[in-house]
């Protein structure tokens, strides 16, 4: 079986995320993977060194979550890798799951706020059903 992939980002939803593939790892002995994708495409900036500026701040942040996650995991007796990408969140995702010949992929659902979203609500499933067909991942979407 190959290992359980949780796309995380930090926030109450990432939590309910984070602890449904803790205890899927758990159920199944599945290797779980903790990924944070630091994507600078909403930023836009125009300064190379402002780029990389952004992509490091969001690496490192991505990081103190990953370790937040990690630790959840280890609570529970369950191990698990940390891993930080970076590109546009849905290729960088896709990319991930081929490379580590992943069996499921657990997202969180966007919630109801007003603060910029990857998915809206509408999206999600579009692209969970797009993961599904094109890499054979069971994608688990926690609402």
């Amino acid at each position: 079986m190959g290992p359980i992939v949780c796309a995380t980002r930090g926030g109450e939803a990432s939590r309910r995320t984070q602890e449904r593939a803790i205890a899927l790892a758990r159920e199944t002995g599945a290797p779980l993977v903790f990924l944070f994708v630091a994507d600078t495409n909403f930023a836009q900036p125009s300064n190379p060194s402002l780029a990389d500026a952004l992509a490091d701040e969001l690496e490192r942040l991505g990081r103190g979550l990953l370790h937040i996650a990690r630790s959840r995991a280890e609570e529970q007796d369950v191990s698990a890798e940390m891993v930080v990408r970076h590109g546009a969140i849905r290729q960088t995702i896709i990319e991930f799951l081929h490379e580590v010949h992943a069996s499921t992929l657990v997202l969180g659902a966007p919630g109801t706020g007003s603060e910029k979203k990857t998915f809206s609500p509408g999206e999600l499933p579009q692209f969970a059903q797009e993961i599904s067909s094109s890499t054979g991942v069971e994608v688990i979407v926690v609402g």
